[in-house]
């Protein structure tokens, strides 16, 4: 049997390996085991821990299986923010990939069936909320698209980082220091989560509250420039040149900025920018925003 490439083996491999990359669970736990090991030192507390299938906890957190490969800080820095702030909150070994690639191949039932898990698994452990972890797309098709699936609103509350983190920082449980981040900071708007997601000024205000220097791209918002790593493009090689010359317009946008640093809470725009940073030479570095947030938290 040829396995499926591209696209459908994407939403192939959700299906058949609950995520998108067919990790199985013992290197999920073997990764988050080591950075909770570093994550006790950085925080200074034996007790830390990042808490695996715990039931009952308030919060279920989803991750991008490729942070467990490629972006692990993208974990720990999330994971050091829900310690400042108290959070109690979990991760599931079972159904934990905020992705939904049968949602860009058109295949209603596929995408059904993986947000049904999401809302099964979260009823299973008591728990009360789904924090989306940093995927435009993925946040989209539960929240919005989720409902049209399922057709009934979505049993569990979900929020996306964004507005989750932002809450923090309001209500004082976690209080970001930004002479920590000197470096000028500039936003990319993911479409999935701003066009169509409606999340535009809580990342905004995140930044204003972690960084010393932010600097808008012009234009911005529901405006802002599609990266052109969107709608499953990623995952299709033979797009591959075309992404990079038609986003030219992209890289000038972030070049007028003058920034070093781009945020961006998707890591689909994530990887986009950082070929475009890449092959236009841009000299940029490209985070998270979690990462930007867990930088200026002083514990």
């Amino acid at each position: 049997m040829i396995e499926a490439s591209g696209l459908n083996g994407k939403y192939d491999k959700a299906l058949e390996k609950g995520n998108n990359m067919g990790i199985g669970e013992d290197k999920l736990t073997d990764t988050l085991e080591w950075l909770e090991d570093d994550l006790k030192m950085e925080v200074n507390d034996d007790n830390d821990e990042i808490p695996l299938n715990r039931e009952g906890a308030r919060v279920v957190y989803t991750l991008n299986p490729r942070e467990l490969k490629f972006f692990p800080l993208s974990i720990s820095a999330i994971a050091k923010i829900f310690y400042a702030a108290g959070e109690d909150w979990t991760i599931s070994t079972r159904v934990y990939d905020v992705t939904n690639y049968a949602y860009f191949s058109g295949d209603d039932r596929g995408a059904l069936e993986l947000s049904r898990r999401h809302s099964k698994e979260v009823e299973r452990l008591g728990s009360k909320l789904i924090a989306w972890g940093e995927c435009g797309h993925g946040y989209r098709s539960y929240r919005w698209e989720g409902p049209n699936w399922m057709r009934e609103n979505c049993p569990v509350d979900s929020v996306s980082i964004p507005e989750f983190l932002a809450e923090y920082i309001r209500t004082g449980s976690v209080k970001p220091d930004p002479s920590l981040n000197k470096k000028l900071t500039t936003l990319h708007d993911p479409c999935n989560l701003v066009r169509s997601g409606g999340i535009v000024e809580d990342q905004r205000y995140i930044l204003r509250s972690s960084v010393t220097n932010f600097v808008e791209m012009t234009p911005n918002r529901e405006n802002n420039y599609c990266c052109g790593g969107g709608g499953g493009q990623l995952a299709m090689g033979e797009y591959a040149d075309r992404r990079i010359k038609a986003r030219k317009v992209k890289a000038d946008q972030i070049s007028r900025t003058g920034a070093s640093f781009v945020a961006t809470p998707c890591h689909s725009c994530i990887d986009q920018i950082m070929e475009l940073n890449h092959h236009y030479k841009l000299n940029i570095e490209i985070k998270t925003i979690g990462e930007i947030v867990a930088d200026a938290i002083i514990l």
